[in-house]
């Protein structure tokens, strides 16, 4: 499973240097086309998100030990979702459950 190259501090500061919605909003599509592809034989109903209104997969990979590193890969069929679903896996991809948390704010 390939990971997610950006890490979430560099999205952030990406974010801080942008003041129009606009950029922003085209840095979310931007962080999506640069996910890795996901497999087409993992878009199946098992790896489906229920009740997004865009299409959305997601995987999992547990490495071992009691407290596995989690790798997740995502895609969806909408341009700024699939920038959400790489925000995601910035945040939470290659981390082991226990260090897992809502980053804090600044």
């Amino acid at each position: 499973m390939r990971a997610m190259t950006t890490s979430i501090e560099t999205i952030r500061d990406d974010f801080s240097l942008l003041d129009e919605w606009e950029d922003r909003y085209r840095y979310v599509i931007e962080l999506g086309e640069a996910l890795p592809p996901f497999p087409e034989a993992e878009r199946i109903p098992a790896n489906k998100v229920p009740g997004c209104v865009s299409q959305v997969w997601l995987t999992t990979e547990q490495g071992p030990g009691v407290d596995p590193v989690i790798s997740f890969q995502g895609d969806s069929d909408a341009h700024i979702v699939r920038g959400l679903v790489a925000i995601m896996l910035a945040l939470f991809s290659g981390r082991r459950p226990a260090r897992s948390r809502a980053p804090t704010r600044k």
